[in-house]
């Protein structure tokens, strides 16, 4: 299966890797001709544990608690840039604000990616409510050798800034892969995510960062009965943002920051 890996923070977050990296995945259409066809649905919601996020297509805007810091400063004109298995992305910056059921989400600049025949680009948000960090990917353009698709956009919780080590929050989301003649498929994803260590020191690119939390997310995406195991560790550095992502289960990706500007 060709996968496209987006320039994410969350779903290479770094894409969830962009550090996102969560990876956001459109389907080859070569594979879509294989599965039997799938109707699917983008309206899934997001549970929670020891204060977990909640909300439409697992993210989170309600129900934050309260923070204890700010791990990913969402002034407009913030830009971090990532090296992602040594090759460097675009800047990933905030460039204005959308307000979505009432919630006001910082909106990045659009990123795109490619695999060996896919090719796709696509929107982000960052919503904060508390110690809840969710991220609001948007329908994903794509054009594979010729021809158009599109994959439903997602949210999910990246972070709970106000969990204690061990503590965990969950969710689920649906995507929809559609190209013009070939019928739907849809991927189901639960994730769940931990908290590993408070207060860490991590040097990145030769920059020593403190007052790190690092973070698990692990998904389980379910494409008509195929799973696969997405597992991804995040580094946010209070009052900078993510620096350090690692990724597998579809291959090894590493995100590192190498620049960025807070203002």
């Amino acid at each position: 299966m060709k996968k496209i890996k987006l320039f994410t923070f969350l779903t290479g977050l770094f894409a969830l890797t962009v550090l996102y990296s969560c990876d956001t995945e459109p389907i080859d259409p070569a594979v879509l001709q294989s599965i039997p066809g799938d109707p699917g649905n983008n309206n899934s919601t997001g549970g929670g544990n020891n204060n977990g996020g909640t909300g439409n297509n697992g993210g989170g805007t309600s129900g934050g608690g309260t923070s204890t810091g700010d791990y990913w400063p969402t002034t407009i004109g913030n830009w971090w840039q990532f090296d992602q298995n040594g090759t460097a992305a675009d800047p990933f910056e905030i460039v204005g604000t959308d307000t979505f059921n009432g919630a006001t989400y910082y909106r990045f600049n659009p990123q795109s990616g490619s695999g060996t025949t896919v090719f796709g680009t696509a929107t982000f948000w960052l919503n904060k409510n508390g110690g809840a960090y969710t991220m609001k990917i948007d329908d994903i353009v794509i054009d594979a050798n010729g021809m158009s698709g599109v994959q439903t956009g997602y949210e999910y919780v990246v972070l709970r800034d106000n969990l204690s080590v061990n503590g965990t929050w969950n969710g689920s989301y649906s995507q929809t892969t559609t190209y013009t003649g070939i019928p739907a498929i849809t991927q189901n994803v639960t994730y769940t995510g931990t908290i590993l260590e408070i207060g860490a020191t991590e040097t990145v690119d030769g920059e020593v960062f403190n007052n790190i939390i690092k973070a698990e997310i692990v998904q389980n995406v379910n494409v008509s009965g195929m799973i696969t195991i997405i597992t991804t560790e995040y580094w946010f550095a209070k009052d900078i943002g993510p620096v350090k992502a690692i990724s597998s289960g579809l291959g090894n990706n590493v995100s590192i920051l190498t620049s960025y500007a807070i203002n």
